[in-house]
This record gives structure tokens, C-alpha cells and sequence, in this order.
């Protein structure tokens, strides 16, 4: 029913075709053959129509509330892609998210999040937060969104902003893991299986 619902609002909001031209598409003879699930990405990508919306509303003759930043201030073509995580770090990623859905699985495995998705800080100003720029290398969280532990390789590079990091979770009393640069990964399960909700 919820997913009824949602297919409606994308065809209202012109992101899908309606119900309808789905059936008619399916039904008529030169329906397209059936493809794998990831060919569907390109067509989850922005439409055109959505972004002309979004440029509409973002021209200087549109009333808006926040962000006066111009329409075509990034460049096209400026930005690119990088890998969220190595691939030694990615085999840790799926190790782990493999042993929480067989063991814990209401808790679920995220990667790359920064502190301000899940903590907010209460002397926090808009132009001096002290969250900004903080990242958890992996993140356990439970059924409720709730962060069950951080999982933390060191940062060498900026030590400080690492101090930092620590210092946030800390105060959030937020369990902090420890990734070493060659991690045992039963004595790393071991760790994790502390803070897991039992029950």
C-alpha cells in the first residue's frame, strides 16, 4: 500500500510514468525484453524536467527562504567521482555487515558518515561548528537510527582533527572502535559484539 503510494507522488511529480503507461507499455507488443537490476539505475538518475524545476526555483527572480547561492555556481563538469572506501576497506565493510545481519540483525553497517548525521552540538554557530568536517569511518546503528559504535582508523595525517573526532564521540558517549592497520578480525568482531543491543 505505502508503495502504491509512493509510485503515485512520482508520477504526480513527473519522476515515473503513471500505472497506466506502465500496463500499456507491458501489454503492447514491442514491450522492451526484461533487464537485470542494474540497468535501472540510469533510470532513477535526475530527469530532465526535474532539473529545470530545480533550476527555476533556484533563479534570482525566485522567492527563497535559504541558500542565496546562484543557480550555476559549481561548474559543469567540475565535479567527479572517487571511491567511498578502498577495496581492502570494502572487504572489511561487507566482513562485518555480513557477521551483523547473521548475528545482529537489526543493526545495519554505514560508511563515511559525518558526525552531524547523527550528533548535534549544543554551542554549535553556523559559521564555527565544531562537528564540521568530522567523519566515523563505519557506524553500527540499530533498528531506531541510533548509533550502537563508531569504527575509527587512525588519522596520521591530521592528528588533531582525530582528537577532535575522539573527543566528540566521547562526549556523545558514543562506543568508539578501534580499526587497526592490520585488524585480527576476530578480536575486531569481538570488540563490536560488546556493544551490540542484546535482545
Amino acid at each position: 500500500m505505502q508503495f502504491d503510494r509512493l509510485m503515485v507522488w512520482l508520477a504526480r511529480a513527473g519522476v515515473v510514468a503513471p500505472r497506466e503507461a506502465w500496463l500499456a507499455q507491458a501489454e503492447s507488443p514491442a514491450a522492451p525484453e526484461l533487464r537485470g537490476s542494474g540497468s535501472w539505475a540510469s533510470d532513477w538518475t535526475v530527469t530532465r524536467g526535474a532539473l529545470e524545476r530545480a533550476r527555476s526555483l533556484a533563479r534570482p527572480g525566485h522567492k527563497r527562504k535559504t541558500d542565496p547561492t546562484p543557480c550555476d555556481a559549481i561548474p559543469e563538469g567540475s565535479i567527479r567521482v572517487r571511491p567511498l572506501m578502498s577495496a581492502r576497506d570494502l572487504k572489511l565493510h561487507n566482513w562485518i555487515a555480513d557477521r551483523l545481519e547473521a548475528e545482529a540483525p537489526i543493526c545495519s553497517l554505514h560508511a563515511g558518515v559525518a558526525l552531524p548525521a547523527f550528533l548535534t552540538a549544543t554551542t554549535s554557530h553556523e559559521d564555527s561548528d565544531p562537528l564540521r568536517g568530522l567523519v566515523a569511518d563505519l557506524l553500527i546503528v540499530d533498528e531506531h537510527g541510533r548509533p550502537v559504535a563508531a569504527l575509527l582508523r587512525d588519522n596520521t595525517a591530521e592528528p588533531a582533527r582525530h582528537l577532535m573526532l575522539l573527543d566528540a564521540l566521547l562526549d556523545a558517549d558514543v562506543p568508539i572502535i578501534d580499526i587497526p592497520a592490520r585488524p585480527g578480525l576476530a578480536a575486531l568482531w569481538d570488540e563490536i559484539a560488546r556493544v551490540l543491543p542484546t535482545g
